[in-house]
């Protein structure tokens, strides 16, 4: 499921849609939508079911590190087929140029080479792109001292965050959610570098506070 929001006589509502009804059609999802506080809700529970339970933590940040591996070698593969791409992309602009006649209309080539070009800066952008994740995953996992020193401050900052700030939170720390809607079930995927993530805006807010 993904955030949403709509919009009615000045009140903003909040919710999560189903990602298979945003495709496919709601027809195929028993679970549309739901309101955002119950999930968001059973988040936070689980943040502080992490901040009680030393091994718990372990067991959080084991599974950041193997899912922020597994991340990094996707994104290696995928920045080693662009540059790939844009090698023979590259060489074949250079070739083409090489065929075009000055004063002839040159029409299939001029094509060939628009295409290209527009190719290589799609594939430039997405690489791009590419190296900004790796740098965000390679990043040194935050260790469970600090981790623990985060939790243990989450409860005072989270009480005087505002909405807005909360939904930044919790998209920091949540990378998917599963409802099972016949269940009642919610499953909860936290992103590798989402404690980090929460250290940091906590931090943010305790200084913040601390100056104020």
């Amino acid at each position: 499921m993904t955030p949403s929001h709509s919009t009615k006589v000045n009140t903003r509502y909040r919710y999560y849609v189903c990602t298979h009804a945003q495709k496919r059609g709601y027809s195929t999802c028993p679970s549309k939508s739901i309101p955002a506080e119950p999930i968001e809700s059973f988040v936070i529970e689980r943040v502080r079911a992490v901040g009680r339970n030393p091994e718990l933590l372990r067991q959080v940040l084991e599974q950041a590190r193997e899912k922020g591996a597994a991340r990094f070698a996707e994104l290696e593969a995928e920045s080693r087929d662009l540059e790939k791409d844009l090698r023979a992309w590259h060489r074949e602009v250079a070739q083409l140029a090489g065929q075009l006649n000055p004063g002839d209309v040159n029409g299939p080539l001029v094509t060939r080479l628009a295409d290209l070009h527009a190719r290589i800066e799609a594939a430039e952008h997405r690489a791009a792109k590419v190296r900004e994740h790796l740098t965000a995953v390679s990043d040194p996992l935050i260790t469970e001292e600090d981790a623990a020193r985060a939790l243990t401050a989450f409860d005072p900052v989270w009480a005087i965050l505002t909405p807005l700030e909360r939904a930044r939170v919790i998209a920091l720390l949540v990378a998917r959610v599963e409802y099972d809607g016949g269940a009642g079930a919610v499953t909860v995927s936290f992103h590798p570098t989402g404690l980090t993530a929460l250290a940091d805006e906590l931090s943010r807010h305790h200084d913040h506070r601390s100056i104020a």
